[in-house]
């Protein structure tokens, strides 16, 4: 997706906001076989799995891939992270991106077929239970769902994810097996959520279709939702990315139904659970504080029915031996019909319920914690369970995250040398800074792939001030898979005293580099860009860099007990071909390594080859070049390292 020229406006020169891939594609896009294995034709039984009426599907309960129950699926994906107040928690996510996380091969500026995500086979020929009974036109049966191009509402610094270009369309097929044809019944294009709540004060567009034509009326109906997008004209590649996203949830398929029977008895979440954290999602173990805790969260709960209901909240917390340590119960309040009132839950005790307590655990040990909210009605029965729970992981290990893992957007570094964006971070106690991990958006034919270094800087007022490292060799950026982070290694260990520091992305020539930029967390008052010699804090766009930097447990302690001990790595021969030989010494004496973890990095700071310390390993399969071998103590986490170099 490119930038429109008006954006560049908001920014003090350096920054440019781009339009970046989504969330976890990788991971949920799974294979064609398999899919076809499970959901069309059991090759041994000749049989066809088929689906019996109720269809519905509001996917809250899974992440990733859409139910292979319910769905056969090409590129389209489920996510919390990129609707804006969808009707419920979870939507299905029609975008540019194939199977494989990848801009489509013909994606072009004029218009390409995206992605596909079809029903399995429905009954439409009768109901099965309580008896069989043959269905007909006469029996009411539609089609309901709804939608939401992406984008956000409001203000363009607001926004998530890309809104699709006016000649981009979402389309609505069903399958008739008399013709074994597809048939268009519904298109939407050339329409933003602002033009949607302007008509109606909602966030999604409601559609409800029938089922009139009896050649549906077969045992092998299917219907199917697909998109067709466009990448915008943009001088610079690195801005082409993911693009053009629609929005679906709560697909409801049955009998007996009205043309405007859109509400449901449904109590719900609306946005997924965040940290309990003031600032960040995660954090190291041995810097935390009770003062970083919150004071209250932000909650989002939705009454689909038509009349007020009375519901009860609460939260639970339990530490990695499943033990509850901390839980709060709200009580029960009323919540008014959102489709009445066009809100959310207002009652406090369940709309910003108090945090009112810290974690307790041993600095000194990773550790994680569990939060599970969960939201019941309180008479009557609710008609979707699945969307009443919300969980988070909250992770101290060693590591900060102002970001969720989910890049919606993404930040662009100005094509100017020596251009720096900064990120702060405020440590409790000093520790040791060992890599940083960055998530840099895939782009149109790699055009990302330009050189960086990273650099470290002291603060002063807020501000990055000297520089206190610079990575020596350049790096460059890899892209291991949608929102999964490459890890760069520094080339020494850096000791950073308690307070706020800063890492910088700089780059090596007249380039743009395209940053992952998480558009539900916000982090923006700790970004700051420098191209000039003059740092500012330089954008209106909230959202949190996907930076992370990582330390060692004993930082100081560690580096003086290294340096003591006067350890030397030996490795040979060098330059090798295949087999290399490797060795700690200490004083002249060789001494037990199996507290050391082995790992090689290329000189663009990628990590080709990790595993215990062994004395004897076989690189043949590594390319002609130098590199850089690590011995990593596991208990202090500090590093010896030797130049490789493998020549065949």
């Amino acid at each position: 997706m490119t930038l429109n020229k008006n954006i560049k406006y908001w920014f003090l020169l350096i920054i440019l906001f781009v339009l970046i891939p989504f969330a976890g594609q990788s991971q949920f896009k799974l294979t064609e076989a398999f899919k076809q294995k499970n959901h069309t034709i059991n090759k041994k039984s000749k049989t066809i799995n088929r689906i019996s009426l109720p269809f519905i599907d509001d996917f809250s309960n899974y992440l990733d891939i859409p139910n292979p129950n319910l769905w056969e699926n090409s590129g389209a994906w489920v996510n919390t992270d990129y609707p804006f107040l969808p009707p419920t928690i979870g939507v299905l996510t029609l975008d540019a991106l194939d199977s494989n996380g990848k801009l489509y091969p013909l994606a072009n500026t004029t218009g390409f077929s995206a992605d596909t995500v079809s029903s399995c086979f429905i009954r439409l020929d009768s109901t099965l239970v309580p008896n069989k009974i043959p269905l007909t036109p006469e029996d009411s049966i539609y089609l309901s769902f709804y939608v939401q191009p992406g984008g956000g509402y409001g203000d363009i610094w607001d926004n998530i994810g890309s809104t699709p270009s006016k000649k981009d369309s979402l389309v609505l097929q069903f399958y008739s097996l008399e013709d074994n044809i597809w048939n268009t019944v519904w298109k939407t294009q050339d329409i933003s959520i602002d033009n949607i709540y302007a008509k109606d004060s909602v966030y999604w567009l409601y559609v409800n279709i029938p089922i009139t034509d009896a050649k549906y009326f077969s045992n092998s109906f299917r219907f199917r939702f697909l998109n067709y997008a466009s990448l915008d004209n943009n001088p610079s590649f690195s801005y082409v990315s993911n693009c053009d996203q629609w929005h679906i949830d709560y697909v409801y398929l049955n009998k007996d139904r009205k043309y405007d029977d859109k509400t449901t008895r449904d109590i719900a979440f609306v946005n997924p659970a965040y940290s309990l954290l003031k600032q960040y999602q995660a954090m190291p173990a041995i810097q935390f504080m009770a003062s970083d805790m919150s004071d209250n969260l932000n909650i989002k709960i939705v009454n689909l029915a038509d009349t007020s209901l009375s519901s009860n909240y609460r939260y639970e917390v339990k530490n990695s031996n499943n033990t509850i340590v901390h839980s709060y119960n709200g009580g029960f309040e009323n919540i008014s019909s959102y489709f009445k009132t066009k809100e959310f839950q207002t009652s406090p005790s369940h709309s910003t319920p108090p945090v009112g307590f810290a974690y307790e655990f041993d600095n000194n040990a990773w550790t994680f914690f569990n939060i599970t909210h969960t939201v019941k009605q309180g008479v009557g029965q609710d008609n979707n369970a699945a969307n009443d729970t919300i969980r988070f992981r909250q992770s101290f290990e060693n590591y900060f995250a102002y970001d969720d893992g989910t890049a919606e957007n993404g930040f662009g570094i100005e094509p100017i040398n020596n251009s720096n964006l900064a990120v702060g971070f405020d440590l409790n106690v000093q520790d040791t800074l060992m890599a940083v991990d960055i998530y840099f958006n895939s782009t149109y034919e790699d055009a990302n792939q330009k050189p960086f270094y990273i650099c470290v800087w002291n603060s002063l007022n807020g501000q990055p001030r000297d520089s206190i490292y610079h990575s020596y060799a350049y790096l460059t950026p890899s892209t291991e898979g949608l929102n999964q982070y490459t890890r760069y290694y520094l080339e020494r260990p850096v000791i950073l005293p308690a307070g706020e520091s800063f890492i910088s992305i700089q780059t090596k020539y007249n380039d743009y580099l395209n940053v992952g930029f998480d558009r539900n967390t916000d982090a923006s008052s700790k970004i700051f860009g420098n191209w000039a010699n003059s740092w500012e804090q330089n954008t209106l766009f909230k959202g949190s860099l996907m930076i992370r930097p990582y330390f060692g447990y004993k930082s100081i302690i560690g580096l003086q007990e290294i340096e003591k001990q006067e350890i030397k790595l030996s490795v040979y021969p060098n330059p090798t071909n295949g087999i290399l030989n490797i060795s700690l010494m200490n004083q002249g004496n060789e001494f037990s390594n199996s507290s050391y973890d082995l790992r090689i990095v290329n000189m663009m700071g990628k990590e080709v080859y990790r595993s215990g310390f062994k004395n004897q390993i076989n690189v043949s399969n590594l390319a002609n070049g130098v590199y850089i071998l690590y011995l990593t103590n596991k208990n202090t986490k500090q590093s010896v390292k030797q130049k490789l170099i493998i020549q065949k």
